[in-house]
């Protein structure tokens, strides 16, 4: 059976890194061109590498929109800017950052919405 593209809804969450971040935002723009919802999960500071696309997109009437998740980075002992692989300044902190990432499940589940 063939659904609609316009009841359809992507959820897009990708990885906490600028390689992963800039080409979902690429694909999350080529699916709304095609009449569908997509949704890119991510943190208010990940947020700002491509406000300026998914606003011109929303502005051209694509129906993208932006879940933002705070990073609960001191349940783990991160500081505060280490909202991204690339700003993790220790390898051995690596293993912190992708608990981090795990523990938005909790945020996610609580979002009606998506």
């Amino acid at each position: 059976m063939a659904f609609p593209s316009s009841d359809l809804h992507f959820t897009l969450l990708p990885l906490m890194a600028q390689g992963h971040m800039i080409p979902m935002v690429d694909i999350a723009r080529m699916l709304a061109q095609h009449g569908v919802l997509v949704t890119i999960i991510t943190t208010p500071f990940n947020v700002d590498h491509f406000k300026s696309v998914t606003d011109r997109a929303i502005k051209a009437n694509l129906k993208i929109q932006v879940l933002e998740l705070k990073l609960p980075l001191a349940e783990v002992r991160l500081l505060e800017g280490c909202q991204s692989f690339d700003l993790i300044p220790s390898i051995a902190l690596v293993v912190k950052f992708v608990d981090v990432i795990s523990m938005l499940e909790n945020q996610l589940k609580a979002c009606s919405d998506i």
